[in-house]
């Protein structure tokens, strides 16, 4: 199952004990998710799988297969709140976004 609240494109606002990476996050409502991280000298593009069970977002990757867990929640309408491993960070939605 996944979340219509989640849909969209999400950007990083800010992390506990990382640091300022510019990583998005694009749900799409068929369960697919689109990791980008925007390093110095590349872009990294993770493709993953999604669904929601409960407070959690349920991941894998087709291509290496391990499924991840993590705990989330909104703040507000336009900000997601993603914890994993005992460490939260931010996401704001953005509407000019889309997947990389």
């Amino acid at each position: 199952m996944t979340s219509s609240r989640l849909v969209g494109h999400w950007r990083h606002v800010q992390g506990e004990g990382q640091t300022d990476e510019d990583v998005a996050m694009d749900f799409t409502p068929g369960g697919d998710l689109t990791y980008t991280i925007e390093l110095a000298n590349r872009t990294q593009v993770i493709k993953l799988t999604y669904e929601v069970v409960g407070d959690e977002i349920v991941t894998n990757q087709p291509s290496r297969p391990r499924v991840e867990r993590s705990r989330f929640y909104f703040e507000d309408t336009d900000t997601l709140v993603v914890e994993f491993d005992g460490l939260r960070t931010w996401f704001r939605r953005d509407s000019g976004g889309g997947a990389a």
